[in-house]
């Protein structure tokens, strides 16, 4: 969940000129030496020759070092290190919850016991458990991600888990710098498999059962923002990471892959 920067996008150089030719200036007098006729070109003496010479090469194992160096920790810490071993492929099951229909045929919502301020998510199936941090969205409008892996982002913005109405969006990255997420598997889940979030509800501490309804795969080109973001739904869960091809070009994975979830 491209800092991963996950959802909620509206969106996801220049020439360089050439320096100024320095002026060209007319060479000094050469004093005439004994030996030397005028018009030829003095050469060195050797040993300035080598004072010079042998410091190029030199140089050039100094600049070598130093940038293969750089390479390496850029390789290292760079969020994509590695990404291309997590793979998410595009899944679709279940249904996207907006009511739950009774076996009479009737539509009716579904009433949570309580909503939580939460800390913990816990899904068994992909024996995934993590903290949970509070996120908001970034100044141009994506929704931000916490950068340790290993760690859930809740928007703040939105509804709490447990909340009668509205979308509790949680997300997370697919992987970062190497380290696999532990969202990074959300689109195996299938309907039924549990949820738990865990957080404090009045004053005391709570967890919260919840179940997947469907799982969806969506382009970050056709990303539609208000059903993943709705806030007039029924209480629900959004948990949201990254999948779909990787772009190396950008750096980027081209699609969103999110699991609903209801109270059980």
């Amino acid at each position: 969940m491209s800092h991963d920067l996950l959802v909620y996008m509206t969106g996801k150089s220049a020439a360089v000129a050439a320096p100024p030719r320095r002026p060209r200036h007319a060479m000094p007098a050469v004093a005439k030496r004994a030996g030397h006729l005028p018009g030829r070109r003095r050469m060195p003496e050797q040993g300035v020759v080598d004072k010079y010479v042998g410091w190029v090469p030199f140089g050039f194992v100094i600049a070598a070092i130093v940038m293969l160096a750089a390479a390496g920790v850029t390789w290292v810490t760079s969020p994509y290190w590695h990404t291309h071993i997590t793979m998410a492929a595009p899944r679709n099951v279940g249904v996207v919850p907006v009511t739950v229909t009774a076996k009479t045929g009737t539509t009716v919502p579904v009433v949570p016991a309580a909503f939580v301020s939460p800390d913990m998510i816990e899904i068994p199936r992909l024996g995934a458990k993590a903290p949970i941090v509070d996120v908001n969205t970034l100044s141009n409008g994506s929704l931000d991600v916490p950068l340790n892996p290993k760690i859930v982002g809740w928007w703040e913005g939105g509804a709490k888990p447990g909340a009668a109405k509205g979308t509790a969006v949680l997300d997370g990255h697919i992987n970062y710098a190497g380290v696999e997420g532990v969202l990074s598997r959300i689109g195996t889940l299938n309907p039924g498999d549990a949820v738990f979030v865990d957080g404090m509800s009045n004053g005391k501490r709570t967890r919260l059962a919840f179940k997947i309804t469907g799982v969806r795969t969506y382009s970050k080109e056709a990303l539609p923002y208000r059903e993943i973001f709705d806030q007039h739904s029924i209480g629900r869960l959004a948990i949201i990471t990254c999948g779909g091809p990787f772009d190396a070009k950008t750096g980027n994975y081209l699609d969103n892959i999110v699991a609903y979830a209801v109270p059980a």
